[in-house]
């Protein structure tokens, strides 16, 4: 049993899963009377580890984008060069949940009022994501290839044989991408770079940018958390992770106030 709960690398959620299910095995066997009596081990102690997203620094930003063309040189790989390539700065843009993206059709997407309608998304909500130019650049020339789009159904972002792409396919060449661009934590957090910590970084780095640019942090914290599709600005909180680069901005802001402006920059 300690075997089976106490893999290496196991996290708190993953490792209650896995009791949950040993404990079920062993009540089906008492219930049948092969068991007197169920032997669970003693239930773990409440995790106090807070878990910390990954921020790609925007040289690791770039070794994705370069190490594309060497992760997708397969062609059985269902996910051609220039979808990855599209998918990760598209979702590195906009903010978006992967499985937002991923679900996203044509009739979704308005280029000419550079907005995307999410649907029926977490907690079954709808918003607007409105797009930056170099989004909606980026996305008229990857709708620009030629045999790909015909239908305003179709999904935005498809296989190579214009399919639905499947999440667990897309973590896993995401995976192999890291690998190949040497995309590594190199601090203490427990699980490596995801592809949901890309949502992360257009957080962590939207806010260190309004910082940079003497922009009212507080008055706009409540309009990232609504582009974001958060209920509250509580949800949030667990996106900006405080980065070296983000505490330096934030010091500065604080010492701008404290001294009128008059420190050196």
């Amino acid at each position: 049993m300690k075997q089976f709960l106490d893999v290496p690398q196991t996290g708190p959620a993953t490792w209650r899963r896995k009791y949950g299910v040993l404990r079920d095995f062993f009540a089906y066997w008492r219930c049948r009377g092969k068991l007197d009596s169920v032997p669970m081990p003693p239930a773990a102690p409440r995790s106090t580890q807070i878990f910390v997203p990954y921020i790609y620094p925007r040289q690791e930003l770039r070794r994705l984008l370069e190490a594309i063309p060497r992760c997708q040189r397969n062609v059985e790989c269902s996910l051609s060069s220039a979808t990855l390539r599209t998918l990760l700065l598209f979702l590195y843009g906009t903010g978006m949940r992967a499985g937002e993206a991923i679900r996203l059709r044509l009739v979704n997407v308005d280029l000419d009022d550079a907005v995307i309608t999410i649907r029926e998304t977490k907690f079954y909500k709808s918003r607007l994501v409105p797009l930056g130019r170099d989004v909606v650049r980026l996305l008229r020339e990857y709708l620009g290839m030629p045999g790909r789009w015909n239908q305003h159904y179709q999904p935005l972002f498809q296989s190579r044989w214009h399919k639905h792409l499947n999440h667990s396919t897309v973590d896993l060449t995401f995976r192999r991408l890291c690998t190949l661009a040497g995309v590594r934590r190199s601090d203490a957090g427990s699980r490596q770079p995801r592809l949901h910590d890309l949502r992360h970084t257009f957080a962590v780095h939207r806010l260190t940018e309004w910082y940079r640019t003497g922009a009212n942090v507080q008055t706009l914290l409540p309009t990232l958390s609504t582009y974001l599709g958060h209920t509250d600005l509580h949800s949030t909180q667990c996106y900006l992770t405080m980065t070296p680069e983000l505490l330096t901005e934030a010091n500065l802001r604080f010492q701008d106030y404290v001294y009128g402006g008059r420190h050196e920059r």
